[in-house]
């Protein structure tokens, strides 16, 4: 689906009030046009300023604490729910999921946690690329301690 159209009417909506305050404030003082563009710019200036403060605010708590928290909790369900070890040394945690769900070794319950974790990462993808990637790196980080590459068997890939 794309996403371009929705995006554009939110943030068209959301201009709306930047107008209106804009608008206001030029009727309050002297109702010349220069007044309104001065007002509009300088309050969607402070707004991407303030969305820079917040971003690099994100990426500060996602590096010194967010990313520590979430790989402990991703492996905290996966020693929960039984995760079988790494198949191959080559699986990343999509294919390493992708394995569990279409393996006649596992368990449903486990394969059913499998399609939970693998959804909930879709969720945090659909959120927006910067989740996603935060999400897929520690979802990943937890699964190399959980089950580490080195330990698990190469592909047979001639067979």
């Amino acid at each position: 689906m794309n996403k371009t159209k929705p995006q554009l009417i939110t943030a068209g909506f959301s201009l709306v009030p930047y107008l209106l305050v804009s608008w206001g404030y030029a009727e309050l003082t002297d109702e010349r046009t220069e007044t309104f563009w001065t007002a509009f710019g300088v309050l969607v200036g402070l707004r991407l300023f303030f969305s820079v403060i917040e971003t690099i605010g994100s990426v500060l708590s996602w590096r010194l604490y967010g990313r520590k928290l979430m790989v402990q909790k991703m492996l905290e369900a996966l020693r929960t729910n039984k995760f079988p070890k790494r198949f191959y040394s080559h699986d990343d945690i999509l294919g390493y999921l992708a394995r569990i769900e279409d393996s006649e070794e596992v368990s449903s319950s486990v394969k059913s946690a499998a399609k939970q974790l693998e959804f909930m990462l879709v969720t945090f993808e659909n959120l927006g690329i910067l989740a996603g990637a935060r999400m897929y790196s520690a979802t990943e980080a937890a699964l190399e301690v959980y089950s580490p590459r080195s330990a698990a068997k190469e592909f047979p890939w001639g067979q």
